[in-house]
């Protein structure tokens, strides 16, 4: 009797392995893209927490007013410096980390009021707002901090 070891895989069972590798694969950059997307809007809400302490201290600069945030959160680079009264690297760096992690910072104030607001990346519906109220969430629209509308509400 010629007894042969059969040693190794069969074509079949290889292609088996490779599918099934293949699936978990998918499912893994399924959840990774799901928890990048969260991690930016980690990030914006940060950045917007972030200039929530900055426009208290444009408010303690200003004569104890929150009449130029808006303008220092909104300006380009050139006019900045004139509503920010020193903080105008830090509004920068800020408002570039959130469009980095896909939002875009707006903002509105009087002299007793402010609100700023960011698109969330995960949701371009919906956003994170912050007002000199303290409060602090994220809503189901984009513009609810405008100018006829200066808080979270």
């Amino acid at each position: 009797m010629n007894k042969t070891n059969k040693k190794g895989f069969t074509l079949i069972e290889l292609l088996v392995v490779i599918a099934i590798i293949g699936i978990l694969a998918a499912l893994v950059l399924v959840a990774l893209g799901n928890a990048r997307d969260k991690a930016q809007d980690a990030r914006i809400k940060s950045d917007i927490g972030q200039l929530r302490t900055l426009a208290e201290v444009v408010y303690d600069n200003n004569g104890s007013k929150y009449t130029t945030v808006g303008d220092c959160f909104n300006s380009d680079a050139g006019a900045i410096a004139a509503n920010c009264f020193g903080s105008e690297t830090s509004v920068l760096s800020l408002r570039a980390d959130a469009a980095s992690a896909g939002g875009a910072v707006t903002s509105a104030s009087s002299d007793t009021a402010y609100c700023v607001e960011s698109a969330l990346k995960s949701n371009a519906t919906s956003s994170f707002c912050s007002d000199g109220s303290g409060v602090a969430k994220v809503n189901t629209t984009v513009g609810v901090c405008s100018s006829t509308n200066i808080s979270c509400n």
